[in-house]
């Protein structure tokens, strides 16, 4: 990216449900870092298996915020992991800067 996080910034990385379009995404895992400063940022997020099913579909989600809550930084791609033969680790998740 190049783009420095600014002190106070909270990153949160999500694991989305997203199989149903007409309905909001349900949340997995969730992962909420704080005191990054650059890019990459090393993540984990938990989840429980048991919650996979086979025939749904799960994205990644990404965004950062600043120590006010605006947003900074956020994917703007469908990241498919953990089912339909999707990686389940080691998923790179780029984002755009937003704002001004």
């Amino acid at each position: 990216e190049g783009a420095a996080i600014p002190e106070g910034a909270t990153v949160t990385v999500q694991i989305q449900d997203t199989s149903l379009a007409d309905a909001p995404a349900e949340v997995i895992g969730e992962q909420i870092i704080t005191g990054a400063t650059g890019f990459p940022i090393p993540y984990q997020v938990a989840y429980n298996p048991s919650q996979i099913q086979d025939n749904h579909q799960y994205s990644m989600s990404a965004r950062i915020t600043d120590s006010d809550g605006g947003l900074l930084f956020i994917n703007d791609t469908a990241i498919l992991v953990i089912a339909r033969d999707n990686p389940a680790e080691d998923v790179e998740i780029p984002v755009i800067q937003v704002g001004g």
